[in-house]
């Protein structure tokens, strides 16, 4: 970031800091704090990612006069307050052990007269806005981009990955664009895709009457500027795939993000393949404060916290958590769930129990559809998609440990044929 860029108004999760006018909000609301603390936060998330030395801080903040290390952590605990730094997973501020601290949210400009307008809020029916994601915010922008200009895009990616996640904040952000008409389907639940065109039509807010309802659901909603969220299509994308082409080809403005771990194959359909979350390479620094560049690390230390209470990553076990984030390929689900047993196993003795990605991975939250629970739920969601002859290549392919080449894969299957 530029030298000038601790003068500049910055956004962070939903805080924004105007170091012009010396005040911090969330949602358009003061918040109080110290002109001490004021200064630190605005030096610190000035340099996202820096780790900033306490001698540093103390003499950027405290120039004139001599005071004890005491006083920095006193205004750091009053910052961490007001941002509820380590509630619900949220983390701006590092303690680098014996280094000094570092803020490690993700921090945007404000455009001009931005920051004195909170933005309106939306109160429709979707799932609650992520408090924060991780990694992600690059993506969501695009996603939001093709979603204007394209009108139908599949979010595709494994289990864990966090599509759902995804969508659920781009309607949000785009909500106002549609006057608040988003609408989110959740199609985890339903068996029957002949039920497909009636859960649509109920979420939002219809009951369909007549036998066609295709044609029912196109005639109500012809005339109105929607975007429709249906979210989780894989086990009914037959009858899915043959909805969402009518609504796209027959209702102009009507908007379709989907997520899916395959694609619809339809016309108007734009792929946007999820990622996993950025993670350090084996053979990069792997000190604490060069692994909490990387978004799976982030995560996990904001995961840790949430279950556990103030946890700093101590350079000894930094690469630890790097080899855990590699062993989970940066799945923000596994991830989460690897943070569980920290509290009690400790970073190192978690790693070593890890022996399978299935092992400990069993600790989500309890409000968390079934399939995310545990990942061996996730896994065996995919694997009950599958059709025989998938199956039979799914299990001889098993024996393979991270990548495998297409002529290892081949090798496998014997005499037998795939």
């Amino acid at each position: 970031m530029d030298g000038d860029s601790v003068h500049k108004d910055l956004k962070f999760g939903p805080f924004e800091l105007s170091a012009s006018e010396r005040v911090l909000r969330r949602d358009g609301a003061v918040l109080p704090l110290g002109s001490r603390a004021l200064d630190i936060l605005i030096y610190l998330s000035g340099h996202p990612g820096e780790v900033i030395s306490k001698q540093k801080l103390l003499d950027h903040v405290w120039s004139d006069v001599t005071v004890e290390e005491g006083s920095l952590r006193v205004h750091v605990a009053a910052i961490r307050k007001a941002l509820g730094d380590g509630k619900f997973g949220n983390r701006y501020i590092a303690n680098i052990q014996g280094r000094g601290y570092s803020f490690v949210g993700t921090v945007a400009g404000v455009g001009n007269g931005a920051a004195d307008t909170a933005p309106r809020r939306y109160h429709g029916p979707l799932p609650a806005r992520p408090r924060r994601m991780i990694g992600r915010e690059q993506m969501l922008g695009e996603v939001k981009d093709r979603l204007r200009t394209e009108r139908f895009v599949t979010l595709l990616g494994p289990g864990g990955i966090g599509k759902t996640t995804i969508a659920v904040a781009a309607g949000h952000a785009i909500a106002e664009e549609f006057g608040g008409d988003v609408f989110f389907v959740d199609l985890g639940s339903i068996t029957d895709p002949d039920h497909v065109v009636r859960a649509i039509a109920t979420s939002l807010g219809f009951v369909l009457k007549s036998n066609t309802a295709s044609v029912e659901l196109i005639d109500l909603i012809r005339a109105r500027k929607l975007l429709i969220i249906l979210d989780n299509c894989e086990h009914v994308i037959e009858a899915l795939a043959s909805v969402a082409e009518r609504l796209f080809q027959e209702v102009s403005q009507v908007h379709l993000l989907a997520t899916s771990r395959e694609l619809l194959r339809v016309e108007g359909e734009h792929c946007y393949r999820v990622l996993p979350l950025d993670l350090p390479p084996a053979d990069s620094e792997q000190t604490s404060a060069a692994v909490l560049r990387y978004p799976a690390v982030q995560l996990f230390v904001e995961r840790v916290t949430a279950r556990g209470g103030d946890f700093v990553l101590a350079d000894r076990e930094a690469p630890l958590v790097a080899e855990l984030c590699r062993r989970l390929d940066g799945l923000p689900l596994a991830i989460e769930l690897a943070a569980g047993p920290v509290a009690a196993l400790g970073v190192s003795g978690t790693v070593a129990r890890l022996v399978s990605r299935l092992e400990l991975l069993k600790l989500g939250h309890r409000t968390a559809v079934p399939r995310h629970q545990t990942f061996k739920a996730t896994l065996d969601w995919s694997y009950d998609l599958l059709s025989g002859a998938e199956r039979i290549v799914f299990r001889r392919i098993a024996r393979f440990v991270e990548q495998f080449s297409l002529e290892g894969g081949e090798a496998c299957r014997g005499r037998a044929r795939f």
